[in-house]
């Protein structure tokens, strides 16, 4: 009996970790890449990384090494995307970072400095603020910066479990890349993975059912090759039903990036639980602290997976 109830207790945790999301399918150009080719494939069943000092916060957990990784050649300027198992569902910015490699991309286990390409946070329209929730992200490679591989890295940050009741999640992964066609441009706002993110950040401790009325992604500014690299933010789509929250307009100081998206689901926050609101499929409805809807869309129902969390299953 002991045996049996660990064996199911074992499948429940992996089954609830597994619900996540990963980023996991590299596409240069328009060329899709299968899964993992150029993505270095973590082991931790898509669970987040969430310990602020380790270094799993560079490329997730299994990610140390790329020896089981190919390299993909890119010219300075190509637009990549990150596209995912299935469409974020936690409310939370997304960023890419790059980080150069000492020689090659498959052997650096990315100790050195990272500079940011891309922010993408909430948008604050009216009274409610909405966040890019998709299955896929597009941007391109700066083309001012020096030829060489480069690891490419990037985040999903899930804030929907607020500090310090909830802890923020990191969903990564790193592809590799080998730059050509490049400047000679080198990024000079960097951070240390660990150490780029702090438990004092305000993007990182913001409660976004409560006064959100403005956010900061936490990290180091965005990194921009100036008039001739700048670009500017194009419009996320979303096929979700916004839900109302008391936010009033702000406007953000991050710098200005481009952002092209396969939008699956867009969700807004409030400051306080609406009536007649319903949530996508695998969002959160539940747990200690939660101020946020609780009712799920028609075909789901909001089941409890522990103490702090219940999802729209």
């Amino acid at each position: 009996m002991r045996s049996f109830v660990g064996v199911a207790a074992l499948s429940l945790a992996v089954s609830n970790v597994s619900a996540h999301y990963i980023f996991q399918q590299l596409t240069v150009g328009s060329t899709k890449n299968a899964v993992f080719k150029y993505i270095r494939q973590n082991t931790n069943y898509n669970s987040p990384v969430t310990d602020l000092t380790s270094n799993d916060l560079r490329c997730n957990v299994g990610g140390g090494s790329g020896a089981s990784t190919e390299t993909v050649a890119v010219k300075a300027g190509d637009s990549f995307t990150f596209t995912l198992d299935t469409a974020v569902y936690h409310q939370g910015p997304v960023s890419v970072y790059m980080s150069k490699a000492p020689s090659t991309a498959a052997s650096y286990d990315g100790s050195g400095a990272w500079f940011k390409v891309l922010d993408i946070g909430p948008t604050f329209s009216g009274s409610s603020a909405t966040w890019p929730m998709a299955d896929s992200y597009t941007f391109k490679i700066p083309a001012c910066i020096a030829n060489g591989e480069y690891l490419l890295r990037i985040q999903q940050l899930a804030i929907h479990n607020p500090w310090p009741a909830g802890i923020p999640q990191f969903y990564i992964s790193c592809a590799q890349i080998s730059v050509s066609g490049g400047g000679s441009t080198t990024p000079s706002q960097t951070a240390l993975i660990p150490g780029a993110f702090k438990d004092t950040d305000p993007g990182y401790t913001v409660n976004i059912y409560s006064g959100f009325t403005s956010y900061t992604v936490p990290g180091p500014a965005v990194f921009s090759c100036g008039a001739s690299g700048g670009t500017s933010p194009a419009p996320v789509t979303s096929s979700a039903t916004p839900v109302t929250s008391s936010a009033a307009p702000v406007t953000t100081s991050k710098p200005a990036t481009t952002l092209a998206t396969t939008t699956k689901a867009a969700t807004t926050t409030s400051s306080t639980t609406p009536s007649g609101c319903s949530l996508a499929k695998y969002a959160q409805c539940g747990g200690s602290g939660w101020t946020g809807c609780t009712a799920c869309a028609s075909g789901s129902t909001c089941s409890k997976s522990n103490d702090y969390y219940s999802q729209c299953l």
